[in-house]
């Protein structure tokens, strides 16, 4: 978004994924298959009525022939288990978590 690298060490932290999962109110860490992990965005106010058309575009092409079998396997949300968080996370900054979260919806 700004064309440089997150300061991550200066915020508090040692990796992206420490990162993000230390904002549960605007992404949710999944693990996925063999050790990959998949980033879903939080809905807010301002996005739930996009989300809201996201969540029926998901079930109408399910109805589709072969898309079922496609969804699921794309889908984490069966497997999913939410990413551990640390025992003392740093506060990240408002602005921060405001321009991750415009940059995630």
């Amino acid at each position: 978004m700004i064309g440089k690298p997150l300061p991550l060490r200066d915020l508090g932290f040692r990796s992206t994924l420490e990162l993000v999962a230390d904002m549960p109110e605007v992404v949710r860490v999944c693990s996925y298959e063999k050790g990959t992990f998949v980033l879903k965005a939080i809905a807010d106010e301002t996005t739930k009525a996009i989300a809201k058309l996201v969540a029926r575009q998901r079930r109408s092409a399910r109805v589709r022939k072969g898309a079922a079998a496609k969804a699921d396997a794309a889908s984490p949300s069966k497997n999913a288990q939410s990413f551990p968080r640390r025992d003392r996370a740093p506060i990240l900054p408002a602005t921060v978590k405001a321009e991750l979260q415009d940059l995630l919806s």
